[in-house]
């Protein structure tokens, strides 16, 4: 089964292609490929504001998920990167965007800019959407884009875009974990079954409750 969805992106239109497949084990997962293709010109237009042929590009999947709107955000993302480079655009320092999706600072490059375009921000540990927090970007740009589709949706005009690079322990704060038995993912401190935003209370915890 396939199901597509087509929007517009600087002059592009990416038409996605969402497949299905069943594994081995009966699960279900989804893979989805873009298709871009640049606008044909309106009648107004002149030949010098457009290219003398149409641009097709495919964004094929690397990556199966769990759901056809995962795959989707995925796919989208990537489609959104290859136009951004196609563009010849630059990033929020000014930086010329390059075509190497597969590096890790490439995908969060990728992150950021969907982030300023539907009003999430990110400070290192936890990502914003208004006045909601998320640990999983995923989960905040598919609230946000839930929101944007809504009819009479308001952008907020005082947003500014923030991305902070992500946050990592210091060394001091590795060797503390490391005679705890602390351990961190994903913005949290992890001790005992619980997690905890800061390292002095899972510091805290575990002094009193050790070997657990």
């Amino acid at each position: 089964m396939r199901r597509h969805s087509t929007s517009w992106f600087q002059g592009w239109k990416i038409l996605l292609r969402c497949a299905e497949f069943r594994c081995q084990d009966g699960s279900l997962k989804f893979a989805s490929t873009a298709i871009l293709k640049h606008r044909a010109p309106t009648a107004d237009c002149t030949s010098l504001q457009w290219p003398g042929k149409m641009t097709r590009s495919i964004v094929f999947p690397q990556d199966a998920f769990g759901s056809c709107e995962d795959a989707n955000i995925d796919a989208m993302a990537k489609a959104r990167r290859q136009i951004l480079v196609m563009n010849g655009s630059t990033d929020s320092r000014g930086r010329k965007i390059m075509d190497s999706a597969d590096n890790t600072d490439a995908r969060q490059e990728s992150d950021e800019s969907l982030a300023a375009q539907y009003e999430i921000s990110f400070d290192g540990k936890r990502y914003a959407f208004r006045q909601h927090r998320y640990d999983v970007f995923l989960d905040a740009l598919r609230y946000a884009i839930a929101e944007h589709a809504k009819e009479g949706f308001l952008q907020d005009e005082a947003f500014q875009p923030s991305w902070v690079a992500a946050y990592r322990p210091t060394d001091e704060d590795e060797s503390t974990m490391r005679v705890h038995g602390i351990d961190y993912i994903e913005g949290h401190f992890l001790y005992g079954g619980y997690r905890y935003g800061q390292l002095c209370d899972a510091v805290a915890f575990a002094a009193e409750h050790p070997n657990l």
